[in-house]
């Protein structure tokens, strides 16, 4: 069925969730306001959390951008990684490794500091 605005409204019975199956360029599309913000950002693999410079979280605090588009943006990505390592398993396998070594070395900082 298609909704004014030229949205579609697809009932699928028995469907109990839809996944993307799309890139990070797809969701830098979709929120292509954040995109343009990034590029003003002090570095450039910012992920617009809690580092210094970073243009979209001023834009947040300034009021020209919504908080919760910034969050839904996030949880897109988070997702659309998610899906990538779920199709790449050497990748997935990178990713296992270097949360493994932080890990240990947290691990280690805890055991050694505990021994002082």
């Amino acid at each position: 069925m298609e909704l004014p605005g030229g949205a579609l409204l697809i009932d699928t019975p028995g469907m109990r969730e839809l996944q993307l199956w799309s890139d990070e360029s797809a969701v830098d599309h979709a929120f292509d306001d954040i995109t343009a913000l990034s590029r003003e950002c002090r570095f450039d693999d910012c992920a617009h959390d809690a580092e210094p410079g970073c243009a979209v979280i001023e834009a947040v605090a300034g009021g020209r951008l919504d908080e919760d588009r910034l969050a839904n943006y996030q949880r897109l990505l988070r997702e659309v990684a998610f899906e990538a390592r779920k199709r790449d398993k050497a990748g997935a396998a990178d990713v296992k490794r270097r949360w493994k070594q932080s890990t240990k070395a947290v691990r280690a900082m805890y055991k050694d500091r505990d021994r002082r």
